[in-house]
């Protein structure tokens, strides 16, 4: 008998996403529709309380497949009078075990049809003690902190010691587990013993072999128990840096002191970056990273081997990092990323950093707070399981691929989402096909659990059918994936020249295979409802700064876009190529209900196109990283006066502000209420947005960044060569230039 299907059986899209919601049953169908077959597994979100909720199973074993060690979902078969089960994935029949008809707990016989298991197709498994072979990883931090003299200058230490002191408190500990320690570097590591009365600095300056000045007992200790010791070092340390006298920078032998610290544990490293490594294992030479940003090199290729190599043993020993990096020029980002890039961490960038800066300040803070307030998962591995014919090939994000279907994940992060490129190997003869990817983790209260994730998609041999239940936002994030790729491997033009063909080649493919229509020379491109929108979503990503020319986009920032749009959850990377527009200066006022509750529902979001703009208007753009608002050049007192308090568009500064003023006028009020929606949206928390305000009759860098984000303005441009594509074409030209390669 087969199991009834409730509806929560299918894994929400929250967690797991298919390019194409019916699968080809043929590799022959699937070359002819020039689709990719991808999925976008986003596996630890940042649910909030009104959020899907997983069911969590605490059964006395975990129900697998013997053959090919899928586990029980709801997609699987009774046989044999119910004594086995059918696995769905490859069809061994499986004795069901005898607790599977008896409630343990409550001592009863249950209803198999209402176990959690085969109701829900995402599940939570508490894993007995044979899938913990080591004693359960403690929450394990260090903190490596930048005290070199660019470092102390631009005011980094006092804001990341005051956040991390704010953050204590919020740190998940439900079991006391969680051990800290501290690093500062320069020109030697300094160690703080924190298991007596006051903290004592230690400095190594040896970088040839650096050694643990005392046992690592003495040093990581646990923050309950150390917690007084712990604030005074953090109140403290401030000073006890103010007066540092050195520009060099030693942050790979750091990286190994730490290293060697959680070594036996395992951990999270986080590093607070101000300055060029210079000396010892993994100094970098300012002018071979000079040389490197100038000439056309692979996107994020980083200039010392050091960091991809322990990067490698710290993703063995269990060890993630994050780095949170500052400067614009005097930093090489993509190399820095190496340590998160393999070990499930996240990279956070501060170009031109100042302490003194209240919105920069802020936004430092805020992501330090969620970064430490977030319930990670540690010791994670992830396999994603196929029906019969389908297989993986590759994995993108910050991972260490064990092999084609297996993952490593030191950390299991918030906040992220990976990606799995399929392929189909043989002919599919069923009528179904299913993906399962389970996730082993540890949680920060010292539990070992599995995540299982089942999707269930149908197989047609239609060629219609597969391109009206394609996903256009997903298809465009697979493919964006495989431009980066081959932008980090060969040079940036063929990520860009691979974005090109690919769109060009699914439209191509559309036009022979389901309309059979001739060119007609307008810009009109023949493609299904629901892929409607991915040559938007393609001209999006050629126009961020990741395939922007190269002596337009600082390197860094390129880098930046680039880690975003690998790593971005698909909802907020949707955003980054496609950001929301709201005109602000005809917003109606907030709506309140009868019992004074306000409404605090967002305006539609606007074209992005610059021809829809008025120049005594006002807007809002944002694409979770920045919001920006621009000021038309007519803009009246009134205007100004009601949303920035200030009498005439002259008295605008364009630059970065912490939050507009908050003024008693329905104006105000809606905007800043706008602004707080969208700092306050779950997947916005790991990446604080700043606001800038920018004045269209004052020529600025923002002013022509948040042009570029218009990417449907239609301007004047008609060109169509392929090396005009991506800095001058505008979207008319582009959907010429597709509609021209489409036939």
């Amino acid at each position: 008998s087969t199991v009834s299907l409730p509806t929560h059986a299918q894994c929400s899209s929250v967690f797991k996403r298919c390019t194409l919601n019916a699968i080809p049953h043929t590799k022959d169908l699937l070359q002819r529709s020039r689709l990719p077959l991808s999925l976008i597994l986003e596996p630890y979100p940042n649910l909030q309380s009104n959020d899907i909720n997983i069911p969590l199973i605490n059964n006395s074993s975990v129900i697998r497949c013997t053959k090919c060690r899928s586990y029980i979902n709801p997609f699987i078969q009774f046989a044999e009078g119910g004594t086995k089960w059918q696995c769905n994935l490859c069809d061994t029949k499986n004795q069901v075990p005898p607790f599977f008809d008896w409630d343990s707990i409550n001592q009863r016989p249950v209803d198999r049809w209402s176990r959690v298991e085969l109701n829900h197709g995402c599940v939570d498994i508490v894993a007995p003690s044979e899938y913990a072979q080591d004693p359960l990883q403690p929450p394990v931090y260090v903190f490596i902190i930048d005290v070199s003299v660019q470092a102390v200058q631009a005011g980094i230490l006092p804001v990341v010691a005051n956040s991390i002191l704010e953050a204590l408190d919020s740190i998940p500990n439900p079991e006391g587990r969680v051990k800290v320690t501290f690093l500062t570097v320069d020109s030697g590591v300094g160690f703080y013993s924190l298991s007596g009365k006051q903290p004592e600095l230690m400095v190594v300056s040896d970088l040839s072999e650096i050694y643990l000045p005392r046992t690592p007992d003495d040093l990581v200790v646990n923050l309950l128990e150390c917690r007084p010791i712990v604030e005074d070092l953090l109140k403290r340390m401030s000073e006890m840096h103010v007066k540092r006298c050195t520009n060099l920078n030693c942050l790979g032998v750091a990286i190994e002191a730490a290293k060697q610290l959680l070594i036996s544990s395992g951990g999270k490293i986080v590093c607070f970056q101000g300055s060029l490594p210079s000396v010892g294992e993994g100094a970098i030479r300012s002018e071979d990273f000079k040389k490197a940003v100038s000439s056309e090199m692979p996107i994020m290729a980083y200039q010392e081997d050091f960091y991809r190599s322990i990067s490698s043993d710290c993703c063995k020993a269990n060890i993630s990092v994050d780095m949170f990096v500052f400067g614009s020029n005097s930093v090489d980002l993509a190399t820095m990323n190496m340590l998160p890039r393999f070990t499930g961490g996240h990279t956070h960038y501060f170009p031109g950093f100042n302490g003194a800066n209240g919105a920069e300040a802020n936004k430092l803070r805020q992501e330090i707070l969620c970064m430490l307030n977030q319930d990670i998962g540690l010791e994670g591995v992830m396999r994603t399981r196929c029906s019969s014919g389908i297989a993986c090939t590759s994995f993108h994000g910050n991972i260490t691929p064990l092999s084609s279907d297996v993952m490593l994940l030191p950390n299991v992060p918030q906040g992220q989402s990976f990606c799995v490129e399929m392929s189909i190997e043989a002919e599919i003869c069923t009528s179904t096909s299913f993906f399962q990817t389970a996730l082993i983790y540890t949680t920060s209260s010292g539990e070992r659990r599995i995540r299982v994730m089942t999707l269930c998609l149908p197989v047609t041999k239609s060629l219609s059918e597969l391109y009206a239940r394609a996903d256009q936002v997903a298809i465009a994030k697979s493919l964006c994936l495989q431009s980066i790729e081959k932008a980090v491997t060969q040079k940036r033009r063929h990520g860009r020249d691979h974005l090109v063909k690919e769109t060009a080649e699914i439209c191509k493919a559309y036009n022979k295979e389901m309309t059979g229509a001739k060119q007609n020379g307008e810009n009109n491109i023949s493609i299904c409802h629901n892929l409607s929108l991915l040559p938007l979503l393609i001209f999006g990503i050629l126009k961020s700064e990741t395939f922007n020319e190269v002596n337009i986009v600082p390197w860094n920032i390129c880098t930046q876009t680039t880690l975003l749009l690998r790593t971005l959850p698909l909802q907020e990377w949707a955003r980054i190529v496609h950001p929301n527009l709201y005109s602000l200066h005809n917003l109606p006022p907030l709506m309140v209900s009868k019992d004074g509750i306000q409404n605090h529902t967002m305006p539609l979001p606007m074209n992005l196109s610059l021809e829809k703009f008025d120049s005594h208007g006002c807007y809002l753009l944002e694409n979770g990283q920045r919001i920006m608002i621009w000021i038309g050049r007519n803009a009246v007192p009134q205007l100004c006066k009601d949303l920035l308090n200030v009498s005439d568009i002259h008295q605008i500064n364009t630059g970065q502000v912490d939050c507009l003023p908050k003024i008693d006028n329905p104006l105000s009020q809606r905007v800043n209420s706008i602004i707080e929606h969208i700092r306050s949206r779950k997947n916005s928390h790991t990446y604080y947005p700043s606001i800038y305000i920018i004045r269209e009759d004052a020529e600025s860098p923002l002013r022509s960044l948040f042009l570029s984000h218009l990417v449907e303005s239609t301007g004047s441009s008609h060109a169509t060569e392929k090396k005009n594509i991506i800095s001058n074409l505008n979207y008319l030209s582009w959907l010429h230039h597709i509609s021209n390669s489409s036939y």
